[in-house]
């Protein structure tokens, strides 16, 4: 049985890593983060001994202080682009409604005119009807007599044979 053995090891030796990774990251969170340590570096009256003013003298700057004017400038400078670009889409929506809203008040002006026009000549052509009517008598048709009377049946002739044309 090497195999179990090989596992009975590896195992042993993963909970010994376990162990000493707990212990050692325990250390060294309370050496980083120890609360008596930042107190006594605050309120520490020689200078020397405050953990900002020894990074400050181990090494040299290695970045440029932010100009915050500057930077606000910037910031101030795009916010106008952005509020001129707002304010330029704003009135073209504005336009386009009051356009919108022209154009729909002219095609029903135009609409109401075509209607009275179109009444005004429907008007005019019933007035003619009516002046016809009245100028010229109605036509009479053949008045019926008796209604029990026979009707007339004109002859019926025959028709005419011309010798020499078409089947005879």
């Amino acid at each position: 049985m090497p195999k179990g053995k090989i596992l009975e090891d590896t195992f042993e030796q993963l909970v010994e890593l376990g162990q000493t990774t707990v212990k050692q990251t325990g250390k060294a969170v309370a050496q980083t983060f120890s609360p008596l340590k930042l107190i006594e570096s605050a309120f520490s009256l020689n200078p020397q001994n405050s953990p900002n003013s020894q990074e400050s003298l181990k090494s040299p700057k290695s970045h440029t202080s932010l100009n915050f004017e500057k930077l606000q400038k910037n910031y101030d400078k795009n916010d106008a682009k952005k509020t001129n670009a707002l304010r330029l889409h704003l009135f073209n929506l504005v336009r386009r409604a009051d356009e919108k809203s022209l154009a729909e008040r002219r095609q029903k002006e135009l609409e109401k005119k075509r209607r009275e026009e179109m009444e005004r000549q429907e008007k005019k052509r019933k007035e003619e009807e009516k002046k016809k009517l009245q100028a010229s008598p109605l036509p009479k048709g053949k008045v019926r007599q008796r209604i029990f009377s026979p009707k007339k049946v004109a002859e019926r002739s025959h028709a005419e044979i011309r010798p020499a044309t078409g089947k005879q």
